[in-house]
């Protein structure tokens, strides 16, 4: 006896796979780089070559002098209308949150903070490396593109030095972020963790912004500095992510070597028993 259709026919098999697929829940960013751990700092140090790239280029320009400098000249013209008396007097003490001596000290006391709430010294090292590292690296470029300052502001402080790359904007970026990235790992509360991000990121441009206001850098000198700023932090934190990462595989490494030498002594052990009997 045929059965009468009631219009509802089988999933072929491709629908069936198609149905399985949309009730498993899509992985997020965050459960990638749960399961591959690695993925981060290795994009980190992508965007780090992407950085160093672009740092280059703005070099070059300065050093040859490319088109860069025109436009620069024009977006000082354009700031030039903002200073008055009370602006250029606030920005002469806002400007000293980039002062190497001001940002060192900052970083040798949260290194010191860091180091005696963790109980480790790995990260506030870092803190410090950062800040070393970027006046040392600003130094070395600034004699080597031997860039002259702009004209600055009335009742702006002078400066003597070369010009590029700012050297506030770059020691304000690298440690500031650094601090960042080194408390938002310890803040529990979503938003603490987006305030203390926001705030790094709001002293670094402030700090930049206050060295194109005084007239004492041009706008690609503070844009290399945050550049070099912000490639130094994420190249640090990176390799000491993914130095921490490997870790156990270094330690199975290690583990395997050793157990090759142990047998290897065994038989050589045994070889020379029987070689003697």
């Amino acid at each position: 006896m045929t059965m009468a259709p009631t219009g509802d026919t089988p999933p072929s098999g491709d629908e069936y796979d198609h149905r399985e697929r949309s009730r498993v829940p899509e992985a997020s960013w965050r459960d990638l780089a749960g399961w591959y751990p690695w993925i981060t700092p290795v994009l980190g140090l992508l965007v780090v070559a992407a950085g160093i790239n672009v740092f280059a280029e703005l070099a070059e320009q300065v050093y040859e002098h490319g088109a860069i400098l025109g436009l620069d000249r024009r977006l000082l013209e354009l700031v030039a209308e903002l200073r008055t008396p009370a602006v250029v007097a606030a920005f002469n003490v806002i400007t000293y949150l980039g002062e190497g001596a001001v940002v060192f000290s900052l970083a040798v006391i949260s290194a010191g903070w860091l180091g005696m709430t963790t109980r480790r010294w790995g990260e506030p090292l870092l803190l410090l490396l950062t800040s070393v590292g970027t006046a040392l690296t600003v130094f070395l470029i600034k004699l080597t593109i031997a860039r002259p300052r702009p004209i600055p502001a009335p009742n702006a402080a002078t400066e003597d030095s070369f010009a590029f790359p700012s050297g506030h904007s770059a020691h304000s970026a690298a440690v500031y972020l650094m601090l960042a990235i080194l408390l938002f790992g310890l803040l529990r509360s979503r938003w603490s963790r987006l305030g203390i991000v926001g705030l790094g990121v709001l002293l670094v441009l402030v700090t930049g912004f206050s060295r194109l206001v005084l007239g004492v850098h041009s706008p690609s000198d503070i844009v290399a500095g945050w550049i070099l700023g912000a490639v130094f932090t994420i190249g640090l934190v990176s390799l000491h992510s993914l130095s921490s990462r490997l870790a156990p595989i270094r330690t199975r490494l290690v583990e395997r070597a050793k157990r090759g030498a142990a047998g290897t002594d065994r038989n050589s052990t045994a070889t020379n028993r029987r070689t003697e009997g």
